[in-house]
């Protein structure tokens, strides 16, 4: 009995010894709070080769880097999460963080101000307005979508291409069947010019080319190359007829949700993938062109006046926009001004 009672006292003084022990050390040293990582799922319609998706990687080593792992990013390219349309109202209602690309409307009617036909001179034009007050303005109206448009850059200039004839004035587009993405801009300008406009997702122009379904397609360059365009077309007309925006957009109930600092390291990381994407698209399109004309496919530039005549062709596109409302004319000489540098 007497050890047994001796046993016990030693158990005891053990046992409050380790518990002395373990509270002083738990107090010493307490447990770091671990700040909530907040991940990102970015959209879009392109392939891995392509210069959006290069300028997404850097985009999230960027925002990963400097957040310090409080931010995380992945990409899911190619239509992985449904078509553009799809991955737009998926962000709208917060099921995607963020999203690349068009189409535009949905995002922001404004952004026509910069969709019209034979707007832009060049990437640099683009770019003035881009980071202008009339360019954050723009901007700031897709917030009544329930997005925030972080920044724009350049989604490269469009050329047409078909299978049937030569394009080398306004005449020659009649009754081709161009595919158009659902872009009221393009749909309007091809169908001033004489085309039969064809809507067909973006991932099967290929195929719709190749088939017949479809004459011909208008898209940058980089896109022509990076879909493989060129194997099902046998002309090109380089014509730098559009310039679009290449748009990187938010939840905008998830962006406002976030710390401050972190809004900022997006805000910046969006602006750094703009210039990086221009980078990409530009050092591309010399050599997509090199394998266009080397496929076989026919490309014709047009002379200054055959150029001239498409313009003067597609004026009713400026006025239709006018006179649907999207935007006034002041507001579209305001943005002429700013890409002019005046």
């Amino acid at each position: 009995m007497k050890k047994l009672v001796i046993g016990l006292l030693i158990a005891l003084t053990i046992f409050t010894g380790c518990s002395k022990s373990t509270t002083s050390e738990s107090a010493a040293s307490p447990a770091k709070s671990v700040e909530k990582v907040h991940k990102i799922k970015i959209g879009h319609e392109f392939t891995t080769d392509s210069p959006r998706h290069k300028a997404l990687e850097i985009f999230k080593a960027y925002v990963e880097k400097e957040s310090e792992g409080r931010l995380a990013v992945e990409i899911f390219p190619a239509g992985i999460l449904g078509k553009e349309a799809e991955m737009i109202e998926s962000v709208k209602m917060g099921n995607i963080e963020m999203y690349v690309g068009g189409p535009f409307d949905p995002q922001t009617e404004k952004l026509n101000l910069i969709l019209m036909p034979f707007f832009f001179e060049d990437q640099d034009a683009l770019m003035r307005v881009a980071k202008s007050d009339i360019g954050a303005a723009i901007r700031k109206d897709g917030e009544k979508n329930n997005l925030k448009l972080l920044a724009f850059g350049d989604a490269g200039s469009r050329q047409i291409t078909n299978n049937v004839r030569p394009i080398k004035s306004p005449a020659d587009m009649k009754g081709l069947k161009i595919r158009t993405p659902g872009m009221e801009s393009i749909i309007k300008c091809m169908e001033t010019l004489g085309a039969n406009t064809v809507s067909i997702p973006y991932a099967d122009v290929y195929m719709a080319l190749k088939t017949g379904v479809a004459d011909g397609q208008e898209n940058p360059l980089a896109n022509i190359g990076d879909m493989k365009f060129y194997e099902v077309q046998k002309y090109m007309t380089y014509i730098d007829y559009q310039f679009h925006p290449e748009v990187i957009s938010a939840n905008l109930k998830f962006f406002n949700s976030l710390p401050a600092d972190l809004q900022q390291i997006i805000e910046d990381g969006a602006w750094i993938f703009t210039e990086e994407q221009n980078k990409f698209r530009s050092a591309m399109d010399g050599e997509v062109l090199e394998k266009i004309k080397a496929s076989g496919v026919q490309v014709y530039v047009p002379t200054s006046a055959e150029k001239q005549a498409f313009m003067d062709a597609s004026a009713p596109v400026y006025d239709y926009f006018i006179n649907k409302g999207v935007f006034t004319r002041e507001e579209l000489e305001a943005v002429r001004k700013v890409a002019q540098g005046k």
